[in-house]
């Protein structure tokens, strides 16, 4: 499942032997890539249009507990297997986190699970432009009627690639931006990679995504949405402020890749991550030098983490086909 600006076609964007999709599909796995809600391909409903503003109307929670699980229980459905293999991607990783601590039923359903740049807690967030989320400048966003951010557009992906070109001096400045949003990686960026990338990203979100991870740097805790007023979270959860999530609930094994770089899963807050999942058998593996993308994009990701993330799939497979 991708993160929170980009789509499924996060997992093959690098194309041939690199990308984590084509990787799986080659050692004989079934690879499926969801679309999380409000991206370019998941705009549709069935009463609401992506125009209406009620369509919009929905967070990372939305996501973790009704629209992944559908995912799981539909591709559970067509395979007619009894558990499947989950990978994520930093919101790809926040919703399965939501989804096992809220319905502890899927736990049962996941043979394993692999999050790289793991987002939970964000209390040492280091990204200067994603600290914004933490200020006023979302609801004012909210006043003037904005309820959907950075959907995909002809001007987003043809603007994006002119500026982005590896080719023109302005290229300089889109690395420079991007670093200071992600974190500076240790190891040089593909030049030729952000035009590939440009084609999907930024996909569109909830401007109520954004405030909601927001809220989670202001109050340190992996937490419900708040309402912002006592009244409506007494109506909603039962009390005051917004219940925190369970981690505890969530017992299968769990693969946490963070890198040492990287501007918002950073190691105090994937520590306590690790804490707090204490009812599951974690391996945390440190990427050096690694930034919040390299997971996807890096050239060195295929060595450093998707054999990790395969050999650990194929080993449970085979150690459950020879029982």
């Amino acid at each position: 499942m991708h993160g929170l600006i980009g789509s499924a076609g996060d997992f093959v964007t690098t194309g041939g032997a690199r990308a984590l999709a084509f990787r799986l599909h080659l050692r004989c796995f079934d690879v499926w890539m969801p679309n999380a809600r409000g991206t370019t391909l998941s705009r549709k409903h069935r009463t609401l249009s992506a125009d209406q503003p009620a369509f919009w109307a929905f967070t990372w929670h939305e996501i973790g507990i009704f629209d992944l699980p559908a995912v799981l229980d539909y591709v559970l459905a067509i395979t007619r297997q009894r558990q499947l293999h989950y990978v994520g991607h930093s919101q790809g990783t926040t919703v399965l986190l939501v989804l096992l601590a809220q319905r502890q039923d899927y736990n049962g359903r996941l043979a394993s699970v692999s999050l790289m740049a793991p987002v939970a807690f964000l209390k040492h967030l280091s990204s200067p432009p994603l600290n914004l989320l933490a200020s006023n400048t979302l609801r004012l966003l909210n006043q003037l009627g904005l309820h959907e951010i950075l959907p995909a557009s002809a001007l987003t992906q043809v603007g994006g690639q002119f500026i982005c070109s590896a080719t023109l001096p302005t290229y300089a400045l889109c690395t420079l931006f991007i670093s200071l949003c992600v974190g500076f990686s240790d190891y040089p960026a593909d030049r030729h990679i952000f035009s590939h990338v440009l084609e999907t990203t930024p996909a569109g979100l909830s401007l109520l995504q954004l405030k909601h991870f927001g809220q989670l740097i202001n109050a340190g805790n992996f937490q419900q949405y708040d309402y912002e007023s006592p009244i409506l979270n007494i109506q909603r959860y039962g009390q005051t402020t917004p219940p925190v999530y369970q981690l505890r609930n969530v017992h299968v094994p769990l693969l946490l890749f963070y890198g040492t770089r990287d501007a918002l899963a950073s190691l105090p807050d994937v520590a306590r991550l690790t804490r707090e999942l204490s009812n599951s058998r974690v391996t945390l593996y440190q990427v050096r030098g690694y930034n919040h993308i390299d997971f996807i994009y890096a050239s060195s990701a295929p060595v450093f983490v998707y054999e990790r993330i395969i050999y650990n799939a194929w080993a449970l497979d085979t150690g459950a086909n020879s029982q």
